[in-house]
């Protein structure tokens, strides 16, 4: 342990002092023939730096983008240059730009869009960004005009929104989490500020439980996953909150059939340095429960959430910020069964512009998340809990040398402690005591990538990233008999590890590469190919995130989970940007997946690896996206056509599969439509609509009956063969924004909904019971009837 340590901290001095070496190297000057334009876009009211602006010469046919402070650097011809200057959420800037040898920094300001940050919009950040850029495989949700899209019970939802995009989805209606690509709920690395979420829903996943108010933006990688980042295999969520104003307080309140929020940030000192954002949200579904027939409306369920953040300028180049999250749930069946689950985040930033070439970052975070069942039946009463903490530091170097280089290189160093589950009996209980082992890891990455514009109609991008990961002690492990199925009648002996001992080890190159080809002046061919390894498994046999399930580190008997996908694209906007339609094919291959034996037991067992099947997958699949951004119409047609499948064979045949044949993944829904739109059909109206349809996800229908000691049992042979019927629906809205004029500070914002508009009984799944000697199956829909809501925002 302490070798590894060493070995991690000999790295990342290498390339630190590899970092400051380079600071120092002589850089290429250029002629009037090639000349670099340098410069700083920031906020106009604020002064501070604003990171990802857009800046683009059209005669030169050169772009860039700002580095984390506002820094640019771009390539410019000989000759009077018109460049434009763009980031959503600030008015759009254009300058005529002349060289001259005495061509100082350019400091550009570009003005906010009033009040804008806080509504959202699925829109890229440039107007051809999705064409000019190197990355693909990327949805953005930035913040303008989400309130226009239906939502059920009336509650604007980052990650139901999701869901419209193409290559994203969910295993039924009312579930927590989504799939990205034909991947798992866990494969997808969910960050609040840069700090992981474990469990991103409310009320059993009715709700996300990140409150939109305090967002800034959010970016989902479905796949050309930047070398920074790693540790899941299907994508990266993103989620960043917004800086609090410097220019005054401001306020949020809002009001919906089942929660209640309210935000407020501004300056905190005069000299404006000091600036911060706190609210929260409050829910009350328990006036919505009651109206529910017996015994439904015994149901108790009750959540929250608070968001924080404190941001301060130490200089024009130095920047520190702090924030904080936290959430709590609770449900409670009647005379039985209380569930809670609580989830926890910190994060520290310090971004610091050392040059105009080179900017760094320094960060921590911490997560945090505790699942808590009460047993409250008077014989059996009980209390289980478990959970999962993680601590991570990281450094980044982000530098710019010339135009055509974009180069970033970082550290980072992750702790992880588990605990698996336990249960301890409340009075006089008949239930026994049982502890099971936490789990401790370790890991540490080193990455490297370079952005590189050789030319304007080719764009590289290349990335690096090594990680080792350790599962340390102390803990014990089982010796199991060779050559019989494992069992916990084969276990031998049991090993035993000392604190901070290696119990496994693993590591490897995760690269990453994508290359954009522009094929016309509006038009561009992409291909990416990314590799990625999963050291966390979500222990479930659910088809949704389930508040009863938990994490598992990688260990010698559960490898950790890898993945290399394939991608190519063709991008084109037509009708000067108004118009933006893609195309992507993707292939993913995957390996140490866990797929699960057939009656296994997840919950409190000690011999865990008895119950779990090593297994691969395969996914593929088309993605097509046609999105109209500007006019009184505006909307999105997203139709994707994808498969997934998993493979579970051995040379033992209890611990086979459907005989070691590839079948149909949980997941695997081959056809999914959505459209939406957004009509402004008359002054401070807008009018929206959501169709969605899906086919059926996979499921296992019992193939008879046989009696058993005279209980009649269902008979199961093969898995996922049969299917739930296809799903859809529709919604519309109405929403009324009262502002007269768009730098109106105060105004309120008024949203009736529909959900579900032709009540249709959408079955999440399919159960089967004895009646008689017959099989007799019912459905359960989550939503079986149409769902009107209204919610009322007022900001000051």
């Amino acid at each position: 342990m302490e070798n590894q340590r060493n070995t991690f901290f000999c790295s990342l001095i290498k390339m630190l002092l590899l970092a400051a070496v380079i600071v120092y190297l002589p850089q290429k000057g250029f002629g009037q023939a090639n000349w670099i334009l340098k410069g700083r876009v920031s906020d106009a009211s604020s002064g501070k730096g604003v990171p990802n602006a857009s800046v683009v010469s059209r005669i030169s046919k050169t772009a860039v983008t700002t580095d984390s402070t506002g820094y640019f650097e771009l390539s410019l011809k000989a000759g009077e240059q018109l460049v434009n200057f763009s980031s959503v959420g600030y008015f759009s800037q254009a300058r005529n730009i002349t060289y001259k040898e005495t061509f100082s920094e350019l400091e550009i300001k570009l003005a906010p869009e009033i009040r804008q940050l806080q509504e959202l919009i699925v829109k890229e950040k440039a107007p051809d960004e999705n064409v000019r850029s190197s990355q693909m495989s990327v949805s953005r949700l930035d913040i303008r005009n989400l309130k226009n899209i239906p939502v059920v019970f009336g509650e604007v939802d980052i990650l139901k929104a999701l869901t419209l995009q193409p290559g994203v989805s969910t295993v039924g209606e009312g579930t927590a989490g989504f799939n990205v690509r034909g991947g798992r709920t866990d494969q997808n690395l969910v960050l609040l500020d840069g700090a992981p979420l474990f469990n991103t829903s409310h009320l059993l996943g009715f709700l996300s439980n990140v409150n939109v108010d305090a967002v800034r933006d959010v970016t989902l990688f479905k796949g050309d996953i930047p070398a920074s980042y790693g540790g899941r295999l299907s994508s990266l969520l993103a989620i960043n909150t917004r800086t609090g104003s410097k220019e005054r307080v401001n306020l949020t309140t809002g009001i919906g059939l089942m929660t209640a929020s309210v935000m407020a940030d501004g300056p905190l000192t005069r000299n404006r340095r000091l600036t911060f954002l706190a609210g929260g949200r409050i829910a009350y579904p328990d006036i919505l429960i009651k109206r529910f027939p017996a015994p439904v409306n015994k149901n108790k369920a009750f959540f929250f959430d608070l968001n924080g953040r404190l941001s301060y300028e130490i200089s024009a180049t130095s920047i520190v910020s702090v924030t904080g999250y936290y959430s709590f749930d609770h449900f409670k069946f009647p005379e039985d069964t209380l569930y809670g689950w609580k989830s926890a985040a910190a994060t520290f930033n310090w971004n610091k512009q050392i040059n105009k070439a080179l900017s760094m970052e320094v960060g921590a975070n911490l997560s945090k998340y505790t699942f808590m069942l009460e047993g409250i039946a008077p014989t059996n009463q009980y209390q289980f809990s478990s959970g999962i903490n993680q601590y991570d530091g990281h450094i980044r170097f982000l530098w710019q040398p010339l135009s055509a280089h974009k180069m970033e290189a970082g550290a980072s160093i992750t702790r992880y402690s588990l605990s698996p589950g336990n249960v301890a009996p409340v009075k006089e209980s008949n239930i026994t005591r049982i502890d099971l082992e936490n789990e401790q890891a370790l890991e540490q990455a080193l990455y490297l990538s370079d952005e590189w514009n050789p030319f304007a109609w080719l764009a590289v991008n290349a990335g690096i990233r090594y990680v080792h990961f350790a599962n340390v002690g102390a803990g014990s492990v089982f010796q199991y008999e060779h050559a019989v199925p494992r069992s916990s009648e084969s276990i031998l002996d049991t090993l035993v590890f000392g604190k901070g001992k290696t119990i496994a080890g693993f590591g490897g190159f995760e690269p990453r590469l994508s290359v954009r080809i522009n094929t016309g002046k509006s038009s561009s061919v992409k291909m990416s190919y990314t590799k990625t390894r999963q050291y966390l498994h979500l222990i479930s046999n659910t088809t949704a995130i389930s508040p009863v399930d938990f994490w598992k580190l990688a260990d010698g008997f559960v490898p950790p989970q890898s993945s290399v996908q394939w991608a190519a694209g063709y991008f084109k906007n037509f009708g000067d940007n108004t118009f933006e339609t893609s195309v992507e094919v993707y292939r993913k291959n995957l390996a140490n997946l866990v797929e699960y034996k057939n009656g296994a037991t997840l919950l409190l067992n000690a011999a865990l690896e008895t119950d779990l099947l090593p297994a691969k997958g395969k996914a593929y699949g088309v993605e097509v996206s046609i999105q109209k951004t500007k006019g009184v119409v505006s909307g999105l047609i997203a139709y994707t056509y994808s498969r997934t499948f998993a493979k579970v064979s051995s040379i033992y045949p209890t611990e086979q599969i459907n005989r070691g044949n590839w079948f149909p993944a949980t997941v695997d829904r081959p056809h999914n439509i959505n459209i939406s739109t957004q009509w402004k059909w008359r002054k401070g109206w807008t009018f929206g609509t959501n169709f969605v349809y899906t086919s059926g996800r996979p499921l296992t229908f019992p193939d008879g009956t046989y009696r058993l000691n005279d209980v009649v049992v269902q008979d199961y042979s093969s898995r996922n063969l049969d299917r739930v019927p296809d799903y859809h629906r529709m919604d519309v809205s109405f929403t009324k924004d009262t502002r007269i004029k768009t730098d109106q500070p105060s105004y309120t914002l008024w949203s009736f909904s529909i959900y579900n508009l032709y009540a249709r009984k959408n079955p999440y799944s399919i159960y089967f019971r004895q009646s008689g000697s017959r099989l007799v199956s019912y459905r359960l829909s989550v939503f079986g009837t149409l769902i009107p809501s209204i919610s009322w925002k007022h900001y000051f």
